[in-house]
């Protein structure tokens, strides 16, 4: 808990105005978007007479979409806020495999496009660990996409769970690009990103704060060009 303090504290005032700025971003979207979803469930209403049409169809998959859009929003500012230093935890005791499966499949379709494969390798049995599922789940997803990122079409994606001594260890490997030597030490500052690739660069600091949230640690093993190895653990 006092790692994480240490991290937030080292949030500049330019990071904040950033934060601050995607928050006001986050809601103005959110305020378009519940529109989208009111119209297009009011466009549903009208089209109920034949279920299996095309139009209907085509206006539930708008529905689940947006609404899908909606969370990932939320997440999104609830993540923001994670990294300004306001955040609630609220552990629960929970079984590691069924999050695992959870957030695999939730990454399937991405994998799935680019003929990746990913496969999971775990213990018959593991120890609960007491964790927020959503924090959990938020920390797989980050690794597994950023696995995926940066490995090729055809690559190979593996999560390997297992006990070590009195801490649950997660491991998420690929044999992607891999980083070099003299930037895996910056990859978890927030807005970093290796090779001036696309996206927020917050993935993976959130992903370091979620995880000392915990009482746990990050670090990874990579050889440029020959893929990586991030490993995190959870006190038991």
């Amino acid at each position: 808990m006092q790692n994480l303090k240490q991290t937030t504290n080292q949030i500049t005032e330019q990071d904040e105005q950033r934060i601050g700025f995607g928050d006001a971003t986050v809601h103005e979207l959110k305020t378009l978007l519940t529109a989208i979803i009111v119209s297009a469930e009011l466009l549903a209403d009208e089209l109920q007479m034949d279920r299996k049409s095309m139009p209907v169809r085509l206006t539930q998959n708008i529905i689940r979409s947006a609404h899908s859009l909606d969370e990932k929003l939320s997440n999104f500012s609830a993540m923001a806020g994670l990294l300004a230093g306001d955040f609630s935890f609220q552990p629960e005791y929970l079984e590691i495999g069924p999050v695992i499966q959870s957030v695999t499949a939730q990454l399937y379709p991405i994998t799935k496009s680019k003929k990746q494969s990913l496969a999971v390798e775990l213990p018959p049995s593991l120890p609960s660990v007491k964790s927020q599922r959503q924090y959990l789940e938020q920390i797989l997803l980050n690794l597994l996409t950023n696995a995926s990122k940066f490995t090729p079409e055809g690559g190979k994606i593996t999560v390997i769970a297992s006990q070590n001594d009195k801490r649950l260890v997660i491991q998420v490997t690929d044999n992607g690009m891999g980083i070099p030597a003299d930037k895996q030490e910056l990859i978890f500052q927030p807005y970093y990103q290796v090779n001036g690739g696309k996206g927020s660069g917050l993935g993976l600091a959130i992903t370091k704060l979620l995880v000392e949230l915990h009482g746990g640690k990050i670090w990874l093993e990579s050889i440029s060009g020959q893929g990586s190895r991030f490993f995190f653990s959870l006190p038991l």
